[in-house]
């Protein structure tokens, strides 16, 4: 139950509710109709023995009847279940040889003698009948001549177990429209009651697929307060996130300045003074940078990004950078995929990785992008002369640089790698198909899955 759904649950008890009402609802209606209908059939036991006790007479050889009184039906049929039986009590005369009447119905067979303990008259009695089915009836003491006997009628007591059946048969049926007619009204109003709360829930996943900036209102009095609530949470996010960017960028520079004063000094003093002052501020330098990029990335305002137009972009960039080196860069992306990121941390770990490509390529640089899973994949390789494993495994090492032939502080991949941090994404590094570098950049779904579109352009496109 933890794990459903609220409308579930609210359909669940629901129903479950209304299907406890309905059983101890039919438990009573039954028990009931039950009742009235033993009273109804009690009623017709007390009539016909009325009628029979007014035939029945103490003649001078005992008991007779008066055959001048149409006999009712159900007493005439043979085993018909409708059966009365008239004795005389043990202490009349034993000059009387009529001492018992039966009713046609039983035929030759007899009704089993009362219970040895005295009954109440009136009191419902239950015996078998002739063929083993259940009787129900009861006992009158009558006397006539001042002779007393006894008369026991009795009918069937299936009949109340049909009516009964019939009953519980219509009972059951509307119990079961009744609860199909409670489900589709309950599910009507967990549809209709929920349907603010799932408008708020589309909205806050609006929010982290970028499609949406605020909540916004208009859920209805009870959940409007929320959704402002959320939305005042998610400026005094922003406002602290640009705060702390605002002061880490006047941080840096304040610190820059220093160092850039220092770094001018050492160039004033002999080569071996200034060596490890060079070389210190400079490494004072490239932790600014890097931890300044770090800062920035993966906070604040996050965006629907189209991965394939950003890095068409970029990498139209990068060639022009790079034009005269007269590279092929050519960008593979089947599909158009887009996740939800601050697109320039997706266009800062694009630009260092394709640049760093376009440094080391000996005459092509491609970008080949793919979902695998869950995950995008977005690869840059070249042809240049690659990295041993030892290099790349140093690699990602802060302003760890193999040629200081080329532009650059060594910090493009560490830059990368830490930005990838903050998407809870990462970077390794791989030899390419050409024989050099690999560099594989692989963002998890931010806010769910990476989606991708129908492709809008060709699967690839060279630049030169």
């Amino acid at each position: 139950m933890k794990t459903t759904g609220l409308a579930a649950r609210l359909l669940f008890f629901g129903l479950l509710s209304a299907l406890a009402v309905a059983i101890a609802g039919g438990f009573a209606l039954r028990e009931s109709v039950r009742n009235v209908l033993q009273s109804s059939f009690e009623r017709r036991i007390q009539e016909r023995t009325d009628e029979i006790a007014a035939r029945l007479y103490v003649a001078k050889n005992g008991l007779s009847y008066d055959r001048s009184i149409t006999a009712n039906s159900d007493f005439s049929r043979i085993y018909s279940g409708w059966y009365w039986q008239a004795d005389l009590t043990p202490d009349a005369p034993a000059t009387m040889a009529q001492r018992q009447l039966r009713s046609r119905s039983l035929w030759d067979a007899e009704l089993a003698p009362p219970p040895a303990r005295a009954v109440p008259e009136e009191t419902m009695l239950r015996l078998s009948g002739p063929r083993g089915e259940p009787l129900l009836g009861h006992t009158r003491n009558l006397s006539g001549n001042d002779i007393a006997f006894v008369l026991r009628v009795f009918g069937p007591e299936a009949e109340i177990h049909a009516l009964l059946q019939r009953f519980d048969y219509l009972l059951v049926t509307a119990i079961c429209g009744w609860l199909l007619l409670m489900a589709v009204l309950t599910f009507a109003q967990v549809r209709v009651g929920l349907r603010p709360l799932a408008h708020l829930r589309k909205n806050v996943e609006a929010l982290t697929t970028g499609d949406k900036e605020r909540v916004g209102t208009g859920f209805g009095a009870d959940l409007d307060p929320l959704a402002r609530e959320i939305d005042q949470m998610l400026e005094r996010n922003e406002h602290i996130v640009h705060r702390g960017r605002t002061h880490t960028a006047d941080l840096a520079h304040a610190l820059k300045k220093p160092l850039s004063l220092l770094n001018a000094e050492a160039a004033r003093l002999p080569p071996d003074a200034s060596a490890l002052i060079v070389e210190q501020t400079q490494s004072m330098t490239r932790m600014i940078e890097r931890h300044l990029a770090r800062a920035g990335s993966g906070a604040g305002n996050l965006r629907r990004v189209d991965v394939r137009a950003c890095a068409q972009e970029m990498l139209d960039l990068i060639a022009r950078i790079h034009a005269d080196r007269g590279l092929a860069w050519e960008l593979d992306c089947p599909e158009a995929y887009s996740i939800r990121a601050n697109q320039a941390d997706i266009e800062e770990m694009l630009g260092n990785l394709l640049d760093n490509a376009g440094k080391w390529a000996a005459s092509r640089v491609r970008l080949r992008i793919r979902q695998q899973g869950n995950r995008l994949s977005l690869c840059i390789e070249d042809d240049g002369a690659g990295l041993d494993e030892q290099q790349r495994q140093e690699a990602g090492s802060r302003g760890r640089r193999f040629d200081e032939s080329r532009e650059g502080s060594g910090l493009g991949l560490a830059i990368v790698a830490d930005i990838a941090e903050t998407y809870s994404g990462s970077l390794r590094l791989e030899t390419s198909a050409w024989g050099g570098l690999a560099a594989i950049l692989e963002l998890p779904p931010m806010g769910g899955e990476a989606t991708s579109d129908a492709p809008e352009r060709p699967p690839g496109k060279a630049v030169r």
